[in-house]
């Protein structure tokens, strides 16, 4: 998704090129050359929107996996079933802050059981980065939609070019720190699989005691 969203920023600003020469040159209008660029927005817009679906799956995947793994411990501070993991992301409003709560659940809960290798857990201000951006960037992709299908003239396209290259910026910023979200997360994973089969003082050890504070649920279910 990086990768094919700097693609199609190239692509966009070859676009602006192009239409600024329309503009500045309406009777001398190289159609051969306008039709290359349309090509090739073309094929960047599938490209990229198999890749999105893609991302979605895998993702989805991914986030229902480690809320399972958060639930498949002896006490857990999960707010939310599994299922919702998957679910809450189709549900109208539930999914405005229902995944954001589920990714918090994770973030905090998976350190939780491992305050012995952690220590206290870690700041999870990029839970609440990740998730403003990625609704942010869901909101200006309404904008962008707008503003491109709405283009009718010259004037109207470069316009439009011009949002829908900000809006790749803020794709950036969101592909960015999803990435951070996973790598971060992955790695508490990790530590808790190792942990897991420590023979003595495993968190699954039927002698295993969790911390006080962790005895009873930190959130409602």
């Amino acid at each position: 998704m990086l990768g094919i969203t700097i693609l199609n920023m190239f692509s966009l600003g070859w676009q602006y090129y192009l239409l600024m020469d329309v503009q500045a040159n309406p009777g001398n209008i190289d159609m051969e050359t306008l039709q290359a660029s349309d090509t090739l927005r073309t094929v960047i817009t599938a490209v990229n929107f198999i890749m999105l679906v893609l991302s979605m799956i895998f993702f989805i995947l991914w986030f229902r996996r480690a809320y399972y793994n958060l639930h498949s411990l002896p006490w857990h501070n999960a707010r939310h079933s599994e299922g919702w993991a998957a679910g809450s992301w189709f549900i109208p409003i539930l999914s405005l802050f229902w995944p954001y709560q589920i990714m918090e659940d994770i973030w905090r809960g998976t350190q939780n059981a491992i305050k012995e290798r952690f220590g206290e857990p870690q700041s999870a201000a990029i839970i609440g980065w990740w998730w403003a951006i990625y609704l942010v960037n869901n909101f200006f992709g309404y904008i962008t939609a707008f503003a491109t299908g709405g283009a009718a003239d010259v004037d109207e396209l470069l316009t439009a070019t011009k949002v829908e290259f900000v809006g790749d910026l803020i794709s950036i910023a969101a592909i960015i720190l999803a990435i951070r979200v996973i790598q971060r997360t992955s790695n508490f994973e990790k530590e808790l699989l190792e942990f897991s089969q420590t023979p003595s003082d495993s968190i699954f050890s039927d002698n295993y005691t969790p911390p006080i504070e962790n005895t009873e649920p930190r959130f409602e279910n």
